[in-house]
């Protein structure tokens, strides 16, 4: 198969719209999270470009919201959808929206501490490849987490292939950048939350421990994990038990799993108790 050379970021001027030339970060690309933004609507969508001869119930769709929101479409060569998604992996389509706005600590913690019961929150010490942070910010937002905090420095930012890996998640969970996470930790604490991290070193076991609320899940970067700095501040640290050869988790994979644990335990006890479960609400 013949793959089209992909030109770089200072020849995309010619082809993307004039309010999104700034940087990649506008550019969605994806059905599912094209839909979802549009179905949410807390970004604006400039426009969406669509791959000549795409068909599908899910395209429909998409063009259905688009038309509701007022947003144009226009129709062009497979070639040019190359061109600004920087992958042939686009699905046939691809957005020019707002960049996700990034918060402050203070703007994420004072809209998660109105909420009854305050959601958790994830600490991200150096997650450095896209694909883990969309693919965490994407769980966070299936399973009910409140936002994510990722370091100003030795971290991704939020770029399109965090936007796309997220699949619609940023549009349901607030991300807020810090410049110093464990000052960051002190504070969360005097919120009144407790700091988890996870280390496949701990003893304790995460189906053992006895997680408490509001809660903070701290996860380290792919190579070494959370810093002994960042470790410092933790409350408790716990681990994924595992039965297999290897003996670590993709770090993405590890917060779904300890996602899925917390939540599943709250779900169990709100439907053993008859408590409503709250809907996931838009940011």
């Amino acid at each position: 198969m013949r793959h089209h050379k992909v030109r770089p970021d200072h020849a995309l001027a010619s082809v993307v719209p004039r309010s999104s030339r700034r940087d990649r970060n506008h550019v969605l690309c994806g059905i599912h999270a094209i839909q979802e933004a549009l179905r949410v609507g807390t970004r604006r969508i400039e426009s969406i470009w669509l791959a000549e001869g795409r068909e599908g119930k899910r395209l429909r769709q998409v063009k259905a919201l688009a038309a509701a929101r007022g947003t144009p479409i226009e129709i062009v060569a497979d070639p040019r959808l190359i061109e600004v998604a920087g992958t042939t992996v686009h699905q046939g389509i691809v957005a020019f929206m707002a960049s996700p706005p990034l918060l402050t600590f203070d703007e994420l913690t004072a809209r998660l501490t109105l909420q009854s019961p305050i959601p958790h929150i994830v600490v991200l010490d150096g997650v450095k490849d896209p694909r883990n942070l969309g693919a965490i910010i994407r769980s966070a937002a299936a399973f009910g987490i409140g936002g994510v905090i990722v370091p100003a420095r030795r971290a991704v930012g939020i770029t399109a292939t965090v936007t796309k890996a997220a699949a619609g998640g940023l549009e349901h969970v607030g991300v807020a950048e810090v410049t110093n996470l464990s000052q960051s930790l002190e504070r969360l604490k005097r919120l009144g939350f407790w700091i988890v991290g996870a280390d496949e070193q701990a003893e304790i076991s995460c189906r053992s421990f006895a997680f408490p609320t509001p809660l903070v899940f701290v996860l380290g970067d792919e190579g070494s994990g959370i810093s002994p700095l960042v470790k410092h501040h933790c409350d408790a640290l716990v681990s994924i038990p595992v039965c297999g050869p290897l003996r670590s988790l993709n770090v993405a994979v590890a917060a779904a799993v300890l996602f899925y644990e917390v939540m599943g335990r709250e779900l169990r006890q709100r439907i053993a108790s008859a408590i409503p479960i709250p809907e996931t609400s838009s940011l």
